[in-house]
């Protein structure tokens, strides 16, 4: 996600503005300040052209976190499932791939929010019994277990 708002600079972009600025033509300016002022104009344009972008990303948990507040926001007085796991935070956290797994059985489990569709997506399992569908405990301790089991605990 690395995009540069800035254009690239070129020396040629202060020097024909330079006229402009008071500052420069109050004082008469002698050759030893033109000079430095090509100097620093000229050490900007190159510092810019090399400057990298930085990514402001956050981490993952926290993305996370912002999406799935979100979600609920948005999506807490919808009774259907599928316009609920359409909705583009819902997408974009699966898009997290299955590094999120474990913040989603940890979000289940604090805040009680309905993740199985995306546990199923992600992991290609369900292991809720056929007799706890519906049981909201069972089924979050269901996932827990899972979890438990796939680290080895």
């Amino acid at each position: 996600m690395s995009s540069s708002y800035c254009p690239v600079a070129r020396p040629s972009d202060w020097s024909k503005a330079e006229s402009a600025f008071e500052w420069r033509r109050a004082q008469k300016p002698t050759d030893n300040v033109q000079k430095k002022l090509a100097l620093i104009d000229e050490f900007v344009s190159k510092a810019l052209v090399s400057a990298r972008t930085v990514s402001a990303e956050l981490p993952l948990a926290v993305r996370f976190r912002e999406l799935a507040d979100r979600w609920e926001r948005e999506t807490s007085h919808v009774s259907s499932i599928t316009k609920r796991v359409m909705h583009p935070c819902y997408q974009s956290i699966l898009a997290m791939g299955p590094n999120v797994v474990s913040l989603l059985i940890l979000d289940m489990q604090e805040n009680r929010r309905d993740w199985f569709w995306a546990l199923h997506h992600l992991t290609q399992e369900n292991p809720v019994s056929p007799k706890d569908a519906g049981n909201l405990d069972k089924m979050i301790a269901a996932w827990v277990g899972w979890e438990r089991k796939q680290r080895g605990e």
